[in-house]
């Protein structure tokens, strides 16, 4: 089961390796997202898939939704509203956001990789404070028809407040976007070693035990309000965010 296993990744890696793995990054996300794609999936309905993943030392959730009624165009736009998600002022699909900061990445993509950029959000996961998440983001677009957001926790970028409270995301983490059968396909694949209730490694522990003991209700009902809002609020029209999203 893997409980006690000591974890190979470290909750926080450079931003130089952070660059240096997203394309073999978005490839991981990518290979979860073919057996999901290769079934059929009922539109705008939410699925999810809990898997253990022993390079990280935790589980992953594969959330998944395929929205109808959309534009291809609508591909490219969204996964610019996930890279820019930092510098809204709220994520209609997710409430919880409560604020966050990004900053210029100075190193040039190459191969797929069309962005990086560094920066943080601030959530509340119901706790006595609210967590944050510092990361290096990656907008890869391998295909027409497909873009990836890796997200990786990493050691660096803009200020944070005094006393913020991290949480971190492992490998493999972030979103795929794909179009397939006239539908937008939104896949979550969250890897968190927990929320940093306890210190170093105990809290991966919790976490761990709560998960495998499936008391993790509260965690797959996050996920599955992500989901169907993100459905309603694309079904609504034509979705606004603020600040505008680049093209």
């Amino acid at each position: 089961m893997g409980l006690i296993e000591a974890a190979k990744q470290a909750n926080e890696i450079t931003v130089e390796q952070a660059v240096a793995e997203a394309e073999a990054s978005a490839e991981r996300l990518l290979s979860m997202t073919r057996a999901i794609n290769a079934r059929q999936c009922q539109p705008d309905t939410w699925s999810c898939r809990r898997q253990w993943c022993a390079d990280a030392g935790t589980y992953v959730y594969h959330s998944h939704i395929a929205v109808s009624g959309q534009d291809r165009e609508r591909l490219h736009w969204l996964s610019n509203v996930f890279f820019h998600a930092a510098s809204l002022h709220c994520q209609p699909w997710y409430p919880q956001f409560k604020g966050g900061k990004r900053q210029v990445l100075a190193s040039p993509p190459v191969g797929q990789v069309v962005d990086h950029q560094l920066c943080w959000g601030r959530f509340d996961l119901g706790l006595p404070s609210p967590r944050y998440y510092r990361q290096l983001l990656s907008l890869l677009r391998p295909a027409d028809d497909a873009a990836v957001i890796v997200a990786r926790s990493v050691d660096q970028g803009p200020a944070l407040p005094p006393k913020a409270k991290l949480a971190y995301t492992l490998s493999p983490n972030g979103e795929v976007l794909l179009w397939r059968d006239d539908q937008l396909h939104w896949h979550h694949i969250c890897c968190t070693p927990g929320a940093g209730i306890l210190n170093g490694s105990a809290d991966r522990w919790l976490i761990n035990a709560l998960r495998w003991l499936r008391l993790d209700q509260s965690e797959r009902r996050t996920y599955r309000r992500e989901a169907e809002q993100l459905r309603d609020w694309l079904h609504a029209g034509q979705p606004s965010v603020s600040p505008a999203i680049p093209a």
